[in-house]
């Protein structure tokens, strides 16, 4: 576990990586949904004290990751599935996301898995942030002309 996150904590990179990370989680029009919003919520807030708990060795560490793992991976599939226009940004983000919750799942249940599971997450996470860069700022759609 600490290989996959000293790779977000401790690179040149990382504060790229979560100002980069922050947009694409505001950006989301997966938090005008109440419900989504509050499974996603619980999810990250489950992922948090599972951190936190296995960071300081408590009991039930394990069991919080995997289950707020679950409900991130659970949420976002769901949204996924009722989007009605899915585009290769979307496609990217969900593969990001279940590699990335694979990854922390990892952590709890198959600790080998970790390493190509991260590997796969962070190579993931640089193309849907390289493709929402794009998307949103460099190559801005023509406006229709009045």
């Amino acid at each position: 576990m600490t290989d996959f996150l000293t790779t977000w904590a401790s690179t040149p990179l990382a504060i790229l990586k979560w100002l980069l990370l922050g947009l694409l989680l505001t950006s989301s029009r997966i938090w005008n949904n109440t419900r989504l919003a509050i499974s996603m919520g619980l999810g990250l807030l489950l992922l948090g004290l599972g951190l936190l708990f296995k960071v300081e060795h408590w009991t039930f560490g394990d069991q919080l990751l995997i289950s707020g793992s679950l409900a991130v991976v659970g949420t976002y599939g769901f949204w996924f599935r009722a989007k009605p226009q899915r585009e290769l940004l979307d496609y990217l983000k969900l593969a990001w996301v279940l590699a990335a919750m694979g990854a922390v799942a990892a952590t709890s249940l198959f600790r080998p898995l970790i390493q190509p599971l991260g590997g796969i997450a962070e190579a993931l996470f640089w193309a849907v942030a390289l493709l929402f860069v794009y998307q949103r700022w460099i190559r801005r759609p023509a406006r229709a002309s009045e």
